[in-house]
């Protein structure tokens, strides 16, 4: 399909990087607080807008056409719904469950006084979570993913995208009040907590995505859920520390019981199932 990933993680880091670190350099000037949300958002589109721009300039028509064919919500098989939908409030109560052996407070299961990913901003806040699951996911599923799958089996392209989607927030943890610089501040622990998660995050992400036809709308529901879940509800930062381990059990168990799904003996000459 002559995908280009370099191309596209460099146009998309760029995009990101640059508009994320303005908006780092504005939180910390006194006053000038309100600015940064304009530099979030083309940060935030990035994946979309490099997508776009690498499909719109492709001479190939039957990628174009692959791509609004996977949007379409009957890719998503009936068996794979259950899954979609529970896998994370599983993983999310469970870790919940689990943490109260930890001392932590039963609080955790009700929902956050604050649904807030950046302090004092709870518009723009809202608007990152329900923004955020569709236009990283027509980027990312819409060509980063599938670019990289072209190279390589499933196993290795969700480790490297995985990766590469944790260090894409990076500048987030240098955005005073955001939920990222939280973590810093917090505890460094916590800070490799995240881009753990992201990266058995985007092994579940991905078993789903392409056990379903490469249902870019399906990704979009999971990563959704995600957000919801870690920020709706009141859940400490340790909690989602056994969430991870959680995802990593029920990741390692997919693996183990799919092994021709995911690793090199997959069908080679399909590298999308």
């Amino acid at each position: 399909m002559q995908y280009k990933p370099v191309r596209f993680f460099l146009i998309t880091f760029i995009l990101t990087w640059s508009s994320w670190f303005l908006s780092a350099y504005f939180s910390y000037q006194a006053g000038m607080e309100k600015y940064q949300m304009f530099f979030m958002f083309p940060g935030l589109f990035a994946p979309s807008i490099a997508a776009l721009y690498m499909l719109s300039g492709s001479q190939n028509r039957v990628l174009r056409r692959d791509f609004w064919d996977r949007l379409r919500p009957g890719k998503i098989k009936l068996k794979f719904v259950p899954p979609l939908l529970l896998l994370v409030p599983f993983v999310v109560f469970a870790a919940t469950a689990i943490s109260l052996l930890f001392g932590m407070s039963a609080d955790q299961f009700g929902m956050s006084d604050e649904f807030l990913v950046m302090k004092g901003q709870g518009l723009l806040s809202i608007s990152i979570l329900f923004l955020a699951p569709l236009f990283e996911e027509l980027g990312w599923r819409g060509y980063g993913v599938d670019s990289l799958r072209e190279k390589f089996d499933i196993f290795r392209t969700s480790f490297l995208f995985g990766f590469l989607w944790g260090l894409w927030h990076l500048p987030l943890f240098f955005i005073n009040g955001y939920y990222h610089h939280t973590l810093w501040e917090t505890n460094f622990f916590y800070v490799l907590n995240f881009f753990l998660s992201v990266i058995t995050a985007a092994i579940l992400m991905n078993w789903i995505y392409f056990k379903n036809g490469r249902s870019i709308l399906s990704a979009i529901i999971f990563h959704f859920l995600l957000d919801f879940f870690y920020v709706f509800f009141a859940v400490e930062p340790f909690t989602k520390c056994i969430a991870t381990v959680v995802m990593l059990l029920i990741a390692t168990i997919i693996i183990l019981r799919d092994k021709k799904f995911f690793l090199p003996q997959e069908n080679k000459k399909n590298p999308f199932p």
